[in-house]
């Protein structure tokens, strides 16, 4: 007897809220020194935390991890519209 296979497929989850003020703080400029000395965190663990995050979401730079934080609305970011 042969039995049916089945692919579950789970996607990664969500960021943490901590993981969320990381990209919130590194979308508003904040180098990762800053965010450290910020969030009184020591630089290795935001430095790790990014990286973790690039990985599960397979995002190559910091920068795109931001633009797929933005798009699935884990961070909001403002624009000021007023230089433009």
């Amino acid at each position: 007897m042969r039995h049916a296979r089945l692919t579950i497929y789970q996607s990664p989850r969500n960021p943490s809220p901590r993981e969320r003020r990381i990209l919130t703080l590194l979308a508003e400029g904040h180098s990762q020194h800053e965010l450290a000395r910020h969030l009184g965190l020591a630089y290795h663990s935001v430095s790790n935390a990014l990286g973790r995050m690039r990985l599960r979401y397979e995002a190559p730079t910091n920068e795109s991890l931001i633009a797929i934080a933005v798009r699935l609305q884990w961070i909001a970011i403002t624009i000021d519209c007023a230089d433009l």
